[in-house]
């Protein structure tokens, strides 16, 4: 039989793509295929003031023209967050309007972008995550070349979060976390090892948007660790608050009979943190492994239970393990003979 494991989803799986808008095709002859990455839902909060759409928005889907163009936006926005950006242009098939840092000239190194034809009356743009100085513009796209005919400043200022959670939890103990912050699409709490300074490779997380406070499971391993607020966005994921936490091991015992006979059932009664998923199972003994167990049950039932012996005479070893992010872990073991 296989036991399934409770399994959570990395944000490197998290990996998160979250938000994140891949470079266009630089090769002007290139067809470009719209990113839907580049337009996400608006953010919950921090967004910036609406622009007003102008007259002599062009939907030209015929040969590339060049023409005058405008872009109308907010001269203030807070990181991550959405704005709505105001044209008028030719609207070329493959006209955009960007998000470059503040002086760029070149029609590449786009943080994020939106093309005219997807941005009828508006342009919905979201906000890096880095506090700066940029510009959005209009990129006229001929076929042959690309020209910027507008641009429009934008200020971007830093946002503040905070996290409220328990200073220390037992492994596999679900929490509850209060936080405060930008509340964008993609922005999350997550856990990982104290000192750890990647964006990612998380031990376990919880989008804020699933709620506040955020309800997340303690690692499995002991130890210290560091809960974190992250803000998801154009150019990169930021770490906007953190907090420590320590995870404890919890205390698990087994009582069993010394020795059984070869494929009997024999009664095992235990303690232990009762999570969801926590098992006890018998292996070789010596066995580091926490998988390919010859017998089993799961611990959401009664303080004791039955484990069937193999039918080969031999050593063997009944375990207590904890199922939690991170990886299961052995919190009690006792010897068993098999004869």
């Amino acid at each position: 039989m296989i036991r399934t494991a409770l399994l959570l989803a990395g944000c490197a799986a998290l990996a998160l793509t979250l938000g994140c808008t891949p470079k266009k095709d630089e090769t002007p002859n290139a067809a470009a295929t719209p990113d839907t990455a580049s337009s996400p839902a608006p953010a919950s909060s921090g967004a910036a003031g609406p622009a007003t759409a102008a007259a002599g928005q062009g939907q030209n889907a015929g040969t590339p023209i060049d023409g005058e163009a405008t872009v109308t936006a907010p001269a203030t926005g807070v990181v991550g967050s959405m704005i709505e950006v105001g044209w008028t242009g030719p609207g070329n098939t493959s006209d955009y309007i960007d998000l470059v840092p503040r002086g760029n000239t070149q029609t590449s190194g786009e943080i994020t972008y939106a093309y005219t034809r997807d941005a009828i009356p508006v342009a919905k743009l979201r906000l890096p995550t880095n506090a700066g100085e940029y510009d959005v513009r209009y990129i006229l796209d001929l076929g042959s070349e690309r020209k910027v005919k507008a641009t429009a400043p934008v200020t971007v200022s830093a946002a503040e979060a905070s996290l409220t959670g328990p200073p220390r939890a037992e492994a596999g103990e679900p929490m509850t976390i209060a936080w405060t912050g930008p509340a964008g699409t993609g922005d999350y709490v997550d856990i990982v090892r104290a000192g750890h300074s990647e964006t990612s490779g998380e031990v376990t997380y919880a989008y804020t948007r699933d709620g506040n406070p955020a309800t997340i499971t303690a690692p499995g391993k002991a130890g210290a660790y560091q809960i974190r607020y992250l803000l998801e966005g154009p150019g990169g994921r930021k770490v906007l608050a953190t907090a420590p936490l320590e995870v404890t091991q919890p205390a698990a015992t087994l009582k069993a009979p010394d020795s059984v006979s070869k494929g009997a059932k024999f009664k095992v009664e235990w303690t232990g943190p009762k999570r969801r998923g926590d098992y006890v199972d018998l292996v070789k003994r010596g066995s580091k492994e926490t998988s390919g167990e010859l017998s089993y049950f799961y611990t959401d039932r009664d303080s004791s239970s039955e484990l069937t012996a193999p039918a080969a005479a031999g050593e063997y070893e009944i375990r207590y393990l904890l199922e939690a992010p991170g990886g299961r872990v052995v919190l009690a073991t006792r010897p068993i003979s098999v004869r």
